[in-house]
């Protein structure tokens, strides 16, 4: 299985579990971050949270037993062990992408990958407009 990107919102203390798989925005984060860089855009790779790789190598505590999972978000760690970002932050960033993918594409990439990538990011776009408007947060997090 490869790795993959899943985005995560909260609002108050509601914290979605549930992502669809952005696996070409994932393979392609280097180049998404190029392309914000170019239309002044916040980088993709700035959304990152990272709390999921730190707390794997952790799984099991000294004595090999599992830890005790948090009540909010059945994980290893809770919401306050993440890193939450605005989400009409990403709003912006995510159509600044879209727009510019639409426009003059992606070197190197061809026309299913690109479609691809724009549908995985009006995916994002989707979920961050209804909570961008609730001043929620967000995060992108990699998983395997």
């Amino acid at each position: 299985m490869g790795m993959t990107i899943w985005i995560h919102t909260l609002e108050e203390r509601n914290y979605s579990k549930d992502s669809d798989d952005h696996s070409l925005m994932c393979r392609h984060s280097d180049l998404l971050d190029e392309i914000c860089l170019e239309v002044g855009a916040r980088k993709f790779s700035e959304f990152m949270d990272f709390t999921e790789q730190s707390f794997e190598f952790d799984e099991f505590d000294d004595e090999g037993e599992e830890p005790e999972l948090d009540p909010e978000t059945d994980l290893a760690y809770g919401i306050d062990d993440m890193t939450w970002f605005d989400a009409a932050d990403g709003l912006s960033s995510f159509q600044s992408l879209r727009n510019a993918l639409s426009s003059s594409g992606l070197p190197g990439l061809d026309e299913i990958e690109i479609a691809g990538l724009i549908e995985e990011l009006d995916n994002c776009i989707s979920i961050l407009e209804g909570t961008a408007k609730r001043s929620g947060k967000f995060h992108l997090t990699l998983v395997e």
